[in-house]
């Protein structure tokens, strides 16, 4: 299992840097490096963050939100 945050994940993917991340936020890369780090994230940018790049926001804020919704696909499984 892979221990690096969603939004690490999304940098990479995307190559942007923390202040590039943390542009689209209107934030600085302290910030962005904050929220990398599962630290002082609100649930309005939660929700925020989600829109803007599709990391669910129950990744994000599990403790808020709760745990992802399980796939359809996981749900026809476990039920069988």
């Amino acid at each position: 299992m892979e221990n690096r945050s969603a939004i690490a994940r999304y940098r990479e993917k995307h190559e942007l840097t923390l202040k590039q991340f943390g542009a689209l936020f209107n934030v600085d890369q302290s910030t962005a490096l904050r929220w990398e780090r599962g630290l002082h994230l609100s649930a309005k940018k939660a929700i925020e963050i989600e829109a803007v790049t599709g990391i669910s926001k129950h990744e994000l804020l599990p403790e808020i939100f709760g745990p992802p919704p399980a796939s359809a696909a996981a749900e026809v499984e476990a039920a069988e």
